[in-house]
C-alpha cells in the first residue's frame, strides 16, 4: 500500500511547520511506502488529494481538524482510505479514532501496523465534514479565533468564548430535525457526527461515528452569566444536563435565521462554510481510516 502525505504546515500554529525536518526523517525510515506534499495555499490539499487519488495512493492528512476534514472528503468520495499524522491545534478527529495527539509522529507506525475503521461523515451545504459543524455563538468564537497567532488549542478557544460572551446574544433560529421543527432564541446550534469540537470541548457528548445519525445541541437562551457558569461543563459533556440545552439525534437536519436583518455563518469542522440557511446530512460508512 502506497500513501500520498500531504502536509499543511500552517497548522498548530507553526507546530507543524517545526515538525516537517522530523516528520520527513521519521517517514524515510518508515517501511511505509510514502511521499509526502506540503500545501502553499488555503485550498490546495483538495487539489493535492485529487491529485493522490489520481496517482492510486491512499491518503495521509497531517495537520489539523481543518485539513482533515479536507482531505477526508475527497478521500471519501474518490474510494481512498485515509490516515492522520495529528500536529494541529485541535485533533478531535484524530483523538476519537485512537491517535496520540501528544506524540503525534508516532501515528506514522499505523500506515504498516494499524487497522482500518469504517466510519460516518457529516455533510454541511454538500460539503463533507469529520467532527462538529455549528452556528451561532460558535460561528462568531471561531471567526475571532481564526484570527489569532499567539494562541492555539482549547486555550484559545476558551479564550474566545469570553470574548464571545461580550459581544454576542442569542439568536432567534428555525432549526428542522427530520420532520421535527423547533423555533427558538439559542446561544448556539451544534450539529455533531463525532462528540467533540475545538480541542476536546464535547458540546454533542453522545455523538457516535458509527451510528448513521447526527446529534444535534441546542443551547437556548440564558443569561451571560449562567452561560458563563455553563460553559465549563462542555468539557466533560455534562452541559447537556442544564434545562436550556436540548439534545436530538437525526439524518436530516436544516439551521435557517429567523432574523432578516444579517447574515449568520455556519463553521464546519473549524472552517467558515458559508451564511445560512445550512443542510446537514449523515453520510453512513463514507470513510475507511487506517488507525493506530
Amino acid at each position: 500500500m502506497a500513501w500520498r502525505v500531504i502536509v499543511n504546515p500552517a497548522a498548530g500554529r507553526g507546530r507543524t511547520q517545526r515538525l516537517l525536518p522530523d516528520l520527513t526523517g521519521a517517514l524515510a525510515k518508515s517501511a511505509a511506502d510514502t511521499s509526502v506534499e506540503v500545501s502553499k495555499a488555503p485550498g490546495e490539499p483538495t487539489r493535492l488529494a485529487h491529485a493522490a487519488a489520481d496517482d492510486g495512493y491512499d491518503i495521509v492528512a497531517c495537520g489539523g481538524d481543518g485539513v482533515v476534514s479536507e482531505v477526508a472528503g475527497v478521500a471519501a468520495e474518490r474510494g481512498r482510505k485515509l490516515a492522520i499524522i495529528p500536529t494541529g491545534a485541535g485533533n478531535d478527529f484524530a483523538r476519537v479514532l485512537g491517535y496520540d495527539t501528544r506524540h503525534p509522529l508516532i501515528a506514522i507506525d499505523a500506515l504498516e501496523h494499524g487497522t482500518d475503521k469504517v466510519v460516518d461523515l457529516g455533510s454541511v451545504n454538500g460539503r463533507l465534514f469529520t467532527c462538529v459543524t455549528a452556528t451561532g455563538f460558535d460561528a462568531e468564537a471561531n471567526r475571532w479565533a481564526n484570527t489569532v497567532t499567539r494562541l492555539r488549542g482549547t486555550t484559545l478557544y476558551v479564550a474566545a468564548v469570553f470574548r464571545t460572551l461580550a459581544v454576542y446574544r442569542p439568536h432567534p433560529f428555525r432549526v428542522t430535525i427530520d420532520d421535527h421543527i423547533f423555533d427558538l432564541d439559542a446561544w448556539l446550534v451544534a450539529v455533531g457526527n463525532g462528540p467533540a469540537y475545538a480541542g476536546g470541548m464535547k458540546i454533542t457528548p453522545g455523538a457516535r461515528m458509527d451510528d448513521g445519525l447526527l446529534d444535534v445541541t441546542l443551547v437556548g437562551a440564558m443569561s451571560p452569566f449562567a452561560l458563563l457558569r455553563t460553559f465549563p461543563r462542555v468539557f466533560r459533556g455534562t452541559h447537556v444536563s442544564h434545562p436550556a440545552v436540548q439534545v436530538h439525534r437525526g439524518t436530516h437536519v436544516t439551521i435557517e435565521s429567523r432574523d432578516g436583518s444579517g447574515a449568520m455563518d455556519v463553521y464546519a469542522d473549524g472552517e467558515r462554510v458559508g451564511p445560512l440557511p445550512a443542510v446537514m446530512e449523515a453520510r453512513p460508512q463514507a470513510l475507511t481510516v487506517r488507525v493506530p
